[in-house]
């Protein structure tokens, strides 16, 4: 981290405090600079340094201030299935993949430029609360209007305007909630990049979903995005609660490297490793907690419901909440910043409304999208036997162009014409009245609750 980052401690009250300092937070706060922000700003993360613990991976259809970083990227990619392989191409939108090391790094340096940034690791926040119209600190250095106050264990901060990015709060009473009246799906991964003593891997070979692989424990595939011919990132992906631990995961990925590339044990190190759970869900997760509350990342709602796939949505997201504090002056605002050094690339900053590429979010999402996301989730839920199946399906029949547009929510009415063209009919049909039954109770739920009151 930049010691300048590091040393400041300038004030109780700010214009924005940011809880959690990771994907969403740092780009969060990164989008409000970019848009003139010049108010005090706080980052707050418990934890206590930046690691190389992640990888983010995202086609790419638009700008974003990443994209440069990226330290490998496909063309095409491949599902395989017992019944054999399906390759998909798009040379215009490559499959991209991204080093949390990098990340971290580009946001950090890139934020202490700013000297209206305050980080803090290793502080815990707490409980926060809209306190209303106060007076901060006295009449002589105070601060007077609607603030929220937020409870770290290194004291207390006021904020005009909070964003809390900080992840889901997993408990067993916030899933089953969800669970009762919308789809849940868990993704769990185990990933491990290995180095190997002999070139195995083919650079240029994305296996995105290989299904191949015993399906005993639940739905289950093999990831692997090789970046030479010795190295790849290899993750072993189960689309169910599979009471494994990581050294069940760790020992699987062992076999697929012994089974597909002929790798013992003693010719590969593992250079890093990552895990993870994404909830793949149709639940609508409230992004407007309050007046002054936003939700970011996983808990505002950035994760594709079919997909798990959160970066291009956590980048969407930020650049609409920063439009949205500087549209309504809830900060304060100068000239809009000098942009970071994005490695030559001169679109990634541009303004949203001048953006190439039409901005959708989980909010504003096409509601024929959201529907067949739901619809799709609810058939991995009922079948997931056919899943591997359906996979190829998509990947072998759909455009792939339209394809991409469908995973990254880009996509139009032929694009979700031509999906449902692809795909069986009749268990899809049931899994869309399903879904179409649960958001009928939940509406009738939610009439009947205001007319109650």
């Amino acid at each position: 981290m930049p010691e300048s980052l590091a040393r400041r401690r300038t004030s109780t009250i700010y214009d924005v405090v940011i809880l959690g300092a990771g994907c969403a937070g740092l780009t969060s706060c990164l989008a409000l600079l970019e848009a003139g922000a010049v108010g005090p700003i706080l980052l707050i993360d418990s934890r206590t340094h930046y690691a190389d613990d992640r990888t983010w991976c995202f086609w790419d259809v638009e700008a974003t201030p990443f994209t440069h970083l990226a330290r490998s990227s496909w063309d095409e990619w491949q599902v395989r299935t017992v019944a054999g392989t399906v390759t998909a191409a798009a040379p215009a939108t490559p499959y991209l993949c991204l080093a949390a090391n990098d990340f971290y790094t580009f946001a950090l340096a890139s934020i202490a430029k700013f000297g209206n940034v305050e980080l803090r690791l290793d502080e815990r926040a707490g409980e926060y609360r809209e306190a209303g119209d106060v007076e901060v600190g006295g009449p002589a250095n105070g601060a007077t209007g609607d603030l929220v106050e937020v409870s770290t264990d290194g004291g207390t901060v006021w904020a005009r305007e909070l964003i809390d990015s900080r992840g889901l709060a997993l408990s067993g009473t916030t899933v089953a909630a969800v669970k009762e009246t919308s789809t849940w799906v868990p993704q769990q991964f185990v990933g491990l990049h290995i180095v190997a003593t002999r070139p195995v891997f083919d650079p240029g070979e994305c296996r995105l979903m290989d299904f191949a692989v015993d399906q005993s424990r639940g739905l289950r595939f093999m990831y692997v995005l090789p970046s030479s011919p010795f190295e790849a990132l290899v993750e072993n992906v189960y689309m169910s609660e599979p009471r494994l631990g990581a050294e069940g995961y760790q020992r699987e990925i062992e076999e697929y490297l012994l089974a597909e590339f002929g790798l013992e044990p003693n010719e590969f190190v593992v250079a890093g490793a990552e895990r993870g759970y994404i909830p793949m869900t149709d639940h609508r997760f409230a992004r407007r907690m309050s007046a002054r509350v936003t939700a970011a990342g996983m808990r505002g709602g950035a994760t594709r419901p079919s997909t798990g796939y959160t970066f291009l949505g956590i980048q969407r997201s930020s650049r609409e909440l920063a439009d949205r504090l500087i549209r309504e002056c809830r900060v304060a605002v100068g000239q809009p910043a000098a942009r970071p050094d994005t490695g030559g690339r001169a679109d990634v900053w541009r303004r949203p409304d001048a953006a190439p590429h039409a901005r959708r979010t989980r909010a504003h999402a096409d509601p024929t999208c959201s529907l067949l996301d739901a619809v799709f989730l609810r058939f991995l839920a009922d079948h997931p036997e056919r899943a591997p199946h359906v996979f190829a399906l998509m990947f072998g029949r759909v455009d792939t162009a339209s394809l991409v547009r469908f995973l990254t929510e880009r996509s139009g009415a032929l694009d979700h014409a031509r999906l449902i063209i692809a795909l069986p009919k009749l268990p899809f049909l049931r899994s869309a009245a399903t879904v179409m039954g649960r958001r009928g109770l939940r509406a009738l739920g939610t009439w009947g609750a205001a007319h109650r009151r």
